[in-house]
């Protein structure tokens, strides 16, 4: 058994992806890793590239654009290593980075996910670890008139963690998906993204389930990568951003997303009070 299964889904960065793998191969590792990718969208094909040049790449073809989550749940599936990483294929990887999260997670048998730190290309902080997000955030990033006021910036601040010390290792709400890895143990207890989300909220809603079923999710900083982040949805002027596709896409996921969750409390609050009692501890160091 590979200790990480690296999973891919691919729709629209062919050269991003090539990159990715090949930092991937090239860096450092005492884990041993596979790497799996999710051919996602039959107009842009990968599938004859990575064979090509990435023999040792393991290709599942979509036949249709499945969206992020039903793509990754097709990778999860087949994956075969003790431990799976989400992974965008936009992210650079250095030397033992992986190995810092495998050696977390080893000695942390209560995490069931892990995030590194991830970087902006200038290597700037990217904000990749949140608290559980509300409706009002999202017209609070958006809108121009209402992202001017005080109340909205302390909203979206307290979302995105600005006040936290990023250098810190701590568990968080949730984790940007660009970068999970997951105990396989974890997965099998509580499945895989939720079908319902074709893209955004997915992640969300994936570490509100670890979190429910007692399991951390956990912010660890000792481990970085360069993330090539676009925020598609925030591109352009307003009215931009209203006509872009994605837009309406992320409305519909943050509805379903708030429709699923009405009236429960955070889970990280309540699971507090559970995994201290909780089996898993016990192999804990």
């Amino acid at each position: 058994m590979k200790d990480v299964s690296i999973l891919i889904v691919h729709f629209n960065t062919p050269g991003l992806l090539r990159q990715t793998i090949k930092g991937i191969q090239n860096a450092t590792h005492v884990s041993t890793c596979e790497i799996l990718v999710v051919d996602n969208n039959p107009e842009i094909r990968v599938q004859e590239m990575l064979r090509a040049e990435f023999p040792e790449v393991r290709v599942i073809v979509s036949e249709t654009n499945l969206g992020f989550g039903r793509g990754m749940n097709r990778a999860l599936e087949l994956a075969r290593g003790r431990y799976f990483f989400v992974f965008n294929p936009d992210i650079a990887t250095f030397d033992h980075q992986i190995d810092t999260l495998v050696r977390f997670m080893d000695a942390h048998a209560d995490v069931g996910m892990v995030g590194p730190k991830l970087l902006n290309p200038d290597r700037s902080l990217q904000y990749s670890c949140y608290t559980f997000m509300d409706l009002w955030v999202i017209p609070f990033r958006r809108v121009p008139m209402l992202r001017s006021f005080s109340f909205a910036k302390r909203h979206v601040e307290a979302y995105l963690m600005t006040s936290h010390d990023h250098s810190k290792t701590c568990d968080v709400d949730y984790l940007l998906g660009a970068a999970m890895l997951v105990r396989r143990e974890a997965y099998q207890e509580v499945g895989g993204f939720d079908p319902a989300f074709f893209v955004y909220f997915e992640d969300q809603d994936w570490c509100r389930r670890f979190w429910k079923a007692n399991w951390r999710v956990v912010h660890h900083p000792e481990a970085w990568f360069v993330h090539y982040h676009r925020r598609e949805t925030a591109e352009g002027g307003f009215i931009k951003q209203l006509r872009n596709p994605l837009t309406r896409i992320q409305i519909q996921s943050a509805l379903y997303y708030h429709r699923k969750y009405k009236g429960q409390p955070n889970p990280r609050t309540c699971a507090r009070l559970n995994i201290s009692s909780d089996h898993r501890t016990q192999t804990s160091s």
